[in-house]
C-alpha cells in the first residue's frame, strides 16, 4: 500500500515487523545460556521471517561482537553441541554467512559464531545454536541432548 505521496505505508510495515517479532518470541524456548541454545517451535517456513529471528537472537545476547551463521542438517546437532561446529571452521566464502536467513536454507540447526574467533580460536567461537523442529528434532529431544551433555 502507498499513501497519496506514493511512499509505502509504514504503518503496515511496522505492524508486520511487530507481528514477526511476537511470533518468534512465542516460539522460542531457551534451553541453555552458554552456548545459548534456543529451540524454535515449528519449522523455518512457519511464522516469523529470518530477520526477526536474527534480531531477537542477537538482542538476547546483549552486547556482542559481529556474528556469523551456519546452517546444517538435524543429524549434526549432537556433534555441533559436542565439538562446537559441524565441520572445521574456515574463512572460505560460503562456510558461514552474516545473515541468519542465508544460513537457514542449509538446515534446521543454525550455528552462531563470533566472527572474530573464526577460524583460529574455534574452541570459543560458538556463541549458540538455534534449532527448528524439523527432520525429527523436537523440543523434548533437544532438551534431552542438552541435559545429557551437561549444558546450562
Amino acid at each position: 500500500m502507498t499513501d497519496s505521496s506514493g511512499t509505502a505505508d509504514t504503518g503496515d510495515r511496522q505492524t508486520r515487523i511487530l507481528d514477526d517479532l511476537q511470533n518468534a518470541v512465542q516460539r522460542m524456548h531457551v534451553l541453555a545460556r552458554s552456548p545459548r541454545i534456543i529451540v524454535a517451535a515449528g519449522t523455518r517456513a512457519e511464522g516469523a521471517r529470518p530477520m526477526a529471528w536474527q534480531v531477537l537472537y542477537e538482542r538476547s545476547l546483549g552486547d556482542h561482537p559481529a556474528l556469523q551463521y551456519r546452517g546444517t542438517a538435524a543429524v549434526k546437532l549432537p556433534s555441533v553441541l559436542t565439538n562446537g561446529y559441524d565441520s572445521e571452521p574456515t574463512l572460505a566464502p560460503g562456510w558461514s554467512c552474516s545473515r541468519l536467513g542465508d544460513a537457514m536454507t542449509d538446515g534446521p540447526v543454525i550455528q552462531v559464531f563470533r566472527a572474530d574467533r573464526l577460524p583460529d580460536d574455534v574452541s570459543r567461537a560458538l556463541v549458540g545454536v538455534i534449532v527448528f523442529e524439523e527432520d525429527g528434532l523436537s523440543l523434548t529431544g533437544v532438551r534431552a541432548i542438552v541435559q545429557e551433555l551437561g549444558l546450562r
